[in-house]
């Protein structure tokens, strides 16, 4: 078992959209992105099809949910079948790689048809090496993204179907890597738009630039300063409770990465953001600005992880000036038998809004048993549980999520 570059970069994600955060999109109940790889016998073979290998799969999971709204009282309990077919293409030579990704998670519950929705993601993303040293990368991506219950300033009205959004994000970079120096330019542009015409203060744009200076100080490990800005637009020029959303983040960090192959791999960064609003009547602020996707791997069968992150996030609550989050993510993953994984993560997130004195937290968990039968299917066990309190009585809850599973993948 082995921890891969390509898992790695899964892992550390969360750091490059730590200065990309917005509603919707951060899912506590989610079971961490799998970095131990299964035994050659057990890994899908691609299809080829020509010079593009495609990787076909799905899951098909059942789910009890004990307060499927997030309530802090008068809970409602129902079961939910998940369908989530999936398909990854890639292209590459010597030079150049292309991937192209869709995604798809339908969910149809037994009693609660007003929850049923579709989500999906299709995204097709390219690297171009044009030296040894240097290459510039580019991605385009849309998402149909569900709001999910008990996320900070989700929808909790029972008569009231999840929001849904419509997300486009471009981004483009460039990447040099030397015997010592590296550098980096990232550029992301993003459009997040609610489809129901009630949630339209959601609607904004939002544009970003990232810049990365590393020097490699041993065989894996390199410092790194980095600076970074935050550009958000909001469709309204003033929100329901008057506020003028507009904005700019900006900040800087500095930090240490690993590269895959020694017993630390990933990074971890501290520094300052300083929140600029355009409503005159709003204040300026400096937060400290946080960031961490570190994977410990003592034996070949076991990980162990930390995600972390705080920073500005966006926010449409009435009469909040601006949001800051500070979230942690501890897991484990550890192959028992060759054919036979666990996982399990703790997570602990806290919501501020400030300009009104409002603050939540929440603690999450997750524990799931994956059984192997062979290279195509696979079964699974897991329970969720998460517990939210809050300043505000109303967003309190406690929640128990216990599924079945099976996956496939060709």
């Amino acid at each position: 078992m082995v921890l891969t570059p390509a898992r790695l970069v899964q892992l550390c994600s969360c750091s490059a959209l730590a200065i990309l955060s917005f509603p919707a999109r951060a899912q506590e109940l989610d079971r961490a992105t799998p970095l131990l790889e299964a035994p050659r016998e057990y890994q899908a073979k691609p299809i080829q099809l020509g010079p593009v290998s495609a990787f076909i799969g799905g899951d098909a999971r059942l789910e009890y949910d004990s307060n499927i709204y997030a309530l802090p009282a008068d809970k409602v309990d129902d079961v939910r079948a998940i369908i989530s077919p999936r398909v990854d293409l890639k292209l590459e030579s010597d030079r150049f790689q292309l991937t192209a990704e869709g995604r798809a998670v339908i969910r149809r519950y037994f009693d609660n048809k007003t929850e049923n929705s579709e989500a999906g993601k299709a995204e097709l993303a390219g690297v171009y090496r044009f030296s040894e040293t240097d290459s510039i990368n580019a991605a385009i991506e849309w998402q149909r993204l569900v709001e999910e219950r008990g996320e900070p300033e989700s929808q909790t009205d029972p008569a009231t179907s999840p929001r849904r959004y419509d997300q486009l994000r471009g981004e483009m970079g460039y990447t040099h890597v030397g015997s010592r120096i590296t550098l980096g330019l990232k550029g992301t542009a993003l459009r997040n738009n609610a489809l129901a015409r009630m949630d339209e203060e959601r609607d904004f744009d939002q544009y970003s630039g990232q810049a990365r200076i590393g020097y490699r100080v041993s065989g894996i490990m390199s410092a790194f300063g980095e600076g970074f800005i935050v550009v958000r637009n909001f469709d309204l020029p003033f929100d329901s409770s008057g506020i003028d959303r507009d904005s700019k983040t900006y900040g800087g960090r500095v930090g240490l990465s690993f590269e895959p192959g020694g017993l630390i791999s990933g990074e971890a960064a501290v520094g300052v953001f300083r929140f600029k609003p355009d409503d005159p009547v709003l204040d300026s602020r400096t937060g400290l600005s946080v960031s961490a996707a570190l994977v410990y791997t003592p034996t070949p069968r076991l990980a162990i992880t930390l995600d972390g992150f705080r920073g500005d996030v966006a926010t449409v609550r009435a009469g909040a000036q601006s949001r800051t989050d500070t979230r942690f993510r501890l897991g484990v993953q550890n192959e028992i038998y060759h054919n036979l994984r666990i996982q399990g993560s703790v997570l602990y997130r806290r919501s501020n809004f400030v300009g009104n004195s409002q603050h939540e937290r929440t603690i999450a968990g997750i524990v799931e048993l994956e059984y192997l039968l062979n290279r195509n299917i696979a079964l699974a066990l897991s329970a969720r549980i998460a517990d939210r309190k809050s300043t505000r009585p109303t967003d309190d809850f406690d929640r128990n999520i216990f599924g079945a599973e099976i996956r496939f993948q060709f």
